[in-house]
């Protein structure tokens, strides 16, 4: 099941960048030597996902992004840093390994909303499960014993960025980096 001719697979985030980024990336190579996961985020697509808007109609584009320059408009921008790591699924074989962010996570839980709430008049419905943000690290634990809890001392340090804008991007399946910019929208406060 792939995107079909004349569509593209998007999705709004917010990039990690600065020192963070360099931070975690150099977490997690050094987290493959110890957890058996079968796929690694490539360091260029570590993100915190807004909305998942799935495969839209390219002509629906240009739609999409003037409803994220208003999400944006009225939003400051605002401080994260790295946090602790935690796991999605069965603690034993979990299905995704993320980090989770700290610092103005009300400013980002406030950005979600507004990009949800802009982009429902186009028909993009926001998902029935609560918002947590996370930067997935890995997926799919195939370990030979069961998957233990990251000790604590393997935690990447607390590095923060400064959230100055989100994008919108679009997969490109099988490539690296795998995601793409095709739009970007500045928190400008107002």
């Amino acid at each position: 099941m792939g995107t079909q001719p004349g569509q593209e697979r998007v999705f709004a985030a917010v990039p990690i960048k600065g020192e963070a980024a360099i931070t975690l990336s150099a977490w997690s190579r050094a987290a493959q030597e110890q957890y058996a996961f079968r796929r690694w985020t490539y360091a260029g697509d570590l993100h915190i996902t807004l909305q998942f808007f799935g495969d839209v109609d390219v002509e629906q584009l240009p739609e999409l992004c003037t409803a994220l320059q208003k999400a944006a408009a009225g939003i400051a921008p605002f401080q994260l840093q790295l946090g602790l790591a935690g796991i999605f699924g069965n603690p034993l074989a979990p299905r995704v390994l993320w980090i989770g962010p700290e610092g103005d996570t009300d400013s980002l839980h406030h950005l979600q909303s507004e990009v949800q709430q802009a982009c429902l008049p186009l028909g993009f419905v926001p998902e029935q499960r609560p918002y947590h943000p996370h930067l997935t690290v890995a997926r799919k634990y195939h370990g030979s014993t069961p998957f233990s809890e990251i000790n604590a001392d393997h935690y990447p340090s607390p590095d923060h960025w400064r959230v100055e804008e989100f994008v919108l991007y679009r997969t490109r399946l099988g490539q690296q980096p795998m995601y793409e910019v095709a739009g970007q929208f500045p928190l400008l406060g107002l």
